[in-house]
């Protein structure tokens, strides 16, 4: 958000270029934007075979993990908890917005009644109070940020831990991403097992947000 000062020696700045929520909800979806990027998941260090051991054939499986991060019972409660929030944020930042433009309007009207030195003191205010619009703007931005990141880790984790369990199960030593390939057998994607134990192990997931 910026505040430009006219040149008039004691014309307050314009708050119609302020931005302020645009600031905080730039971030407009859990899932598109400030839902951290998924990774497939790391495959364990395999010990070397000795020299001259004869090495394993791949037994692959495919996991959707974008789907995984989106479609969960857990991903999908943390994107409605982001949204109660960001909206709740919307609402207090739009209220102090309309305060600030109320507090230049009567800055504006008061011009040609104040002296320049009483008239500077009240616009010092004013531009306080507009630092202070702008950095409770950028702590609910970092807190829903973060808050969102950390909730989304948990559920790539225990995707993770579980895409191991069915490896170990199915005897697979290379398990890659769906979204590497344009066509996969059904018997190799594994997607849906994955799944279903993930939201059978996290069901939800809080979204913990310090206060501010």
């Amino acid at each position: 958000m910026q505040f430009t000062q006219t040149k008039a020696p004691y014309r307050v700045a314009a708050l119609s270029a302020v931005t302020v929520a645009g600031l905080l909800f730039a971030v407009t979806s859990a899932q598109a934007q400030t839902q951290p990027k998924a990774e497939p998941p790391k495959a364990a260090a395999a010990t070397p075979p000795a020299p001259g051991a004869e090495l394993k054939a791949p037994v692959i499986a495919v996991i959707d993990v974008q789907k995984i991060m989106q479609e969960s019972a857990a991903s999908k409660g943390i994107t409605k908890s982001f949204e109660s929030l960001r909206d709740s944020y919307q609402k207090e930042i739009s209220a102090l917005e309309d305060k600030l433009r109320k507090t230049e309007d009567e800055l504006r009207k008061q011009q040609t009644v104040l002296s320049p030195e009483a008239l500077a003191t009240k616009r010092r205010d004013f531009e306080k109070q507009v630092a202070d619009v702008q950095k409770t703007v950028q702590n609910r931005k970092r807190a829903l940020e973060t808050s969102l990141n950390e909730a989304m880790a948990v559920v790539h984790k225990t995707m993770v831990d579980v895409v191991a369990e069915i490896s170990r199960e199915r005897g697979a030593n290379l398990v890659l991403a769906r979204q590497q390939f344009v066509l996969v057998d059904t018997q190799l994607d594994v997607t849906d097992t994955v799944m279903e134990r993930v939201n059978k192990k996290l069901p939800q997931v809080a979204l913990n947000v310090p206060k501010q």
